[in-house]
């Protein structure tokens, strides 16, 4: 198991967003987990769509000391491009990446004052909520479920980047600043495939609420400074 370490996720808050339906199933306890490419190829959903998902690193104009393509057919030769000529940064991609499949929730590592779902996004076209109400033990039933099926399960907060300025590694577990408001935390399944994987983590309504409205979050939830205060948080 390599997920975060419970040292590291004992204040931390997940829920998902979805439909009721949909949560209902996970709260019994069957995990639906897309590839990464899949979000990459998205388009017309602005709140799952992200071209970056999949790539590994990217590379800004300004950092590209020389950019040119070798071909292993001696009669193509190779192209080289004068990187003031690239029309936005370098992408780098692996496979491996692309294919790794993912599990992702908001998360409240942080106070929150309402309303908790800032107006004016879509929310993945939620309907409904389901709150996690002990986040280790939840995280120790993916890593043993994921074990039995041998494959590595990884989890964290994502962290998030100016896609204009940023040069270096992304990963997993990285995104554009653009979605800094989905306060993400993720799972991610390896090795799999750009396939959907359910994964079966045994029952979770001992750890779990019960399927929350969405349009009633902030009267059911309270995530602000003085409710952490109050619970010993702050």
């Amino acid at each position: 198991m390599a997920l975060m370490s419970k040292s590291g996720v004992h204040h931390v808050v997940l829920l998902k967003l979805g439909q009721k339906a949909h949560l209902q199933t996970l709260r019994e306890g069957t995990l639906y987990m897309r590839s990464i490419s899949y979000f990459a190829k998205l388009e017309a959903d602005l709140a799952r769509a992200d071209p970056y998902e999949g790539v590994d690193y990217i590379i800004q104009p300004r950092d590209v000391g020389d950019f040119r393509i070798e071909s292993e057919i001696p009669a193509a030769g190779g192209i080289s491009v004068d990187p003031s000529d690239l029309a936005g940064a370098v992408r780098i991609a692996k496979t491996q990446t692309s294919s790794c499949n993912l599990f992702c929730m908001f998360a409240v590592s942080e106070a929150i004052e309402k309303p908790i779902f800032a107006p004016g996004y879509d929310w993945f076209r939620a309907d409904s909520i389901l709150l996690f109400t002990n986040t280790p033990q939840f995280l120790e039933r993916v890593g043993r479920a994921a074990e039995k099926r041998g494959i590595t399960a990884t989890g964290g907060l994502i962290k998030y980047f100016e896609k204009d300025s940023h040069s270096g590694s992304i990963g997993r577990f990285r995104k554009d600043s653009f979605y800094y408001y989905q306060r993400e935390f993720r799972i991610a399944l390896e090795p799999s495939s750009e396939d959907p994987l359910l994964l079966d983590v045994g029952d979770l309504s001992d750890i779990t609420s019960e399927v929350i409205p969405f349009d009633k979050a902030d009267e059911v939830l309270d995530f602000s400074s003085a409710a952490a205060a109050a619970a010993g948080l702050s």
